[in-house]
């Protein structure tokens, strides 16, 4: 175990010392891979043909990581919404609807919640990952229990993509390239209203509302237990957090609400577990022994505090001595 902290110290370091350069390295790799996957939709209408011949996806997908590194956030999101709207621009309606999506995402929660929103974007990527377990025990820990909107937002944008897919992959209602301006604007109310029908056609499968409420009662769980006075208080979280999650689907599973394998589920919420204990031991690590209760007061308040230091292990300093013979003669004053 003393090998493990002395490691950890030594990551941590290395980390506080190169953050500055870290954390621009890390955000463009992000970038790389959000953008790529986005890229790769491929559905994009013929207008943009002369845009995909002069740019390549690849230098697109560079271009937008460097950005994403130097932007505001609020310009980062603009970026990814207008970028996925024209990766399936090849379907208008599906655009409009998708574009309007993200719109009202961004408007109404985004541009307010600038940090808590970028927990989407992690619950899609973690989704893709497969490993979406993770995010209500690391939101619970470390994340206000407001951070419950961002991630239902994720687990139904998650959920819904291959609907998405699977409208773009159905013929438009209506060829917007062989179509006078007066008729389109005739026709457009009909051609979105049966678009909206469609989509909401796809959208009939609810089990994303029985995971955002597994996710949801993870959070408020680990989040209340994780700030409790007692010991080892978040691993304890962890682990509560983790029971919940496979009760949860467990439950699912007997109303016939999800298609997932519970062995599975199982295996990749242990799996979860791990990363987060991991990342709680980088976070910090508490020498509950040698734990003290303070008291103290002032005027007007009576404190009664609980303090647990901190452990704090460093490579044991090399000594070296130089021994000198007996038989050396004595330099000469």
């Amino acid at each position: 175990m003393e090998m493990v902290l002395i490691a950890r110290e030594t990551v941590v370091k290395f980390y506080k010392q190169f953050e500055v350069f870290i954390m621009p390295i890390l955000k463009f790799f992000l970038g790389l891979y959000v953008f790529s996957r986005i890229l790769a939709i491929g559905h994009t209408h013929s207008m943009f043909d002369t845009l995909n011949e002069a740019m390549s996806p690849t230098m697109l997908s560079w271009l937008f990581a460097l950005l994403f590194v130097v932007m505001p956030v609020n310009l980062t999101w603009i970026l990814i919404i207008f970028t996925i709207t024209i990766q399936v621009s090849a379907s208008i309606e599906v655009a409009v609807l998708v574009f309007l999506f993200l719109l009202l995402i961004f408007l109404f929660y985004g541009r307010m919640a600038v940090k808590e929103s970028f927990l989407i974007l992690f619950v899609v990527l973690a989704f893709a990952f497969n490993v979406p377990y993770l995010i209500p025990l690391i939101v619970g820990l470390y994340f206000p229990v407001t951070a419950i909107i961002p991630v239902v937002i994720g687990v139904f944008v998650s959920m819904h993509i291959p609907v998405v897919f699977n409208l773009l992959e159905a013929p438009m209602v209506i060829d917007f390239t062989d179509i006078d301006i007066p008729d389109l604007v005739t026709e457009l109310p009909g051609v979105f209203t049966e678009a909206y029908t469609s989509v909401l056609a796809g959208f009939d499968n609810f089990s994303w509302v029985f995971v955002a409420f597994i996710f949801a009662i993870v959070i408020i769980l680990v989040y209340l237990v994780s700030r409790q006075a007692i010991d080892y208080s978040r691993e304890i979280a962890i682990g509560l957090g983790c029971a919940v999650t496979i009760f949860g689907y467990i439950l699912m599973s007997v109303g016939n609400h999800t298609d997932v394998s519970i062995l599975s589920v199982i295996l990749w919420v242990i799996v979860c577990g791990i990363i987060a204990v991991l990342i709680r031991l980088f976070d910090s690590v508490l020498d509950y022994q040698r734990a003290e209760s303070v008291q103290f007061e002032d005027e007007n308040n009576f404190y009664h505090v609980k303090v647990i230091p901190k452990v704090i292990m460093t490579k044991p300093k090399r000594v070296v001595r130089r021994i000198r013979s007996t038989s050396e003669p004595e330099a000469e004053e």
